[in-house]
């Protein structure tokens, strides 16, 4: 059983947290966050560990790393903790849950992380510290970068790439061989048909609220 260590202390800490703590092949030994940070967050039974305090309560040796951190700053945030705790002699965990399709030969990413429902199909790519949330797809021959975050529910077609450190929202789908341009956010639902720049936003029109009441159009529609 690996000994880990989670980087992070809020939401996504507490969702993976969940995960290991039913992974036979993994023990939560503590957490990790920026000094700063140590007394906020969620409340957890193994310690938190102020980063500049880390190797002196669990060592390189000891303990691998899982990234747990969420996506501030265009997943920012998540790219610097990587590389200071690589910097440090940390390994970064790959993290594949049990449940998650993974069907490419290629190896996931350095500190990936890949969560239950997720189909990962042949040929595909993915880089290091990226988190692959529940039941996205990504199709064959499909390309995402370093330090991106996939939300739950979205689809990157075949041949598609997303670039480093993007953000693809809940439900978002890229179409069959685009290229999603590194530090872009993709907004939840959104369609992206053609290829786009670096560092652009591409959000969905929000539902509308429609002119009659529920019930009203119930009665009116057959609903």
């Amino acid at each position: 059983m690996k000994r880990i260590v989670l980087a992070g202390n809020a939401v996504t800490a507490e969702i993976l947290h969940r995960y290991l703590d039913r992974d036979l092949r993994y023990s939560v030994a503590g957490l990790t966050v920026d000094d700063a940070y140590v007394d906020g967050g969620a409340t957890f039974e193994a310690p938190v560990v102020g980063l500049s305090a880390l190797p002196d309560r669990f060592t390189p040796q000891d303990v691998a790393i899982v990234m747990a951190m969420g996506y501030g700053a265009v997943n920012g945030h998540r790219r610097s903790m990587f590389e200071r705790l690589k910097a440090m002699g940390y390994a970064i965990e790959t993290y594949l849950h049990p449940q998650a399709m993974i069907h490419t030969a290629h190896p996931i990413g350095e500190g990936s992380v890949v969560l239950p429902g997720a189909l990962v199909e042949p040929e595909v790519r993915v880089g290091a510290n990226t988190m692959i949330w529940g039941n996205v797809t990504i199709a064959h021959h499909a390309v995402v970068g370093d330090h991106c975050w996939v939300a739950s529910g979205a689809v990157v077609s075949g041949k598609a790439s997303i670039g480093d450190q993007c953000f693809i929202g809940v439900n978002a789908t890229i179409v069959n061989a685009v290229a999603v341009g590194a530090g872009t956010i993709v907004g939840g639902g959104a369609l992206i048909t053609r290829d786009v720049a670096p560092d652009t936003v591409h959000l969905a029109r929000s539902a509308e609220k429609f002119r009659f009441g529920a019930q009203d159009y119930a009665r009116h529609f057959g609903f």
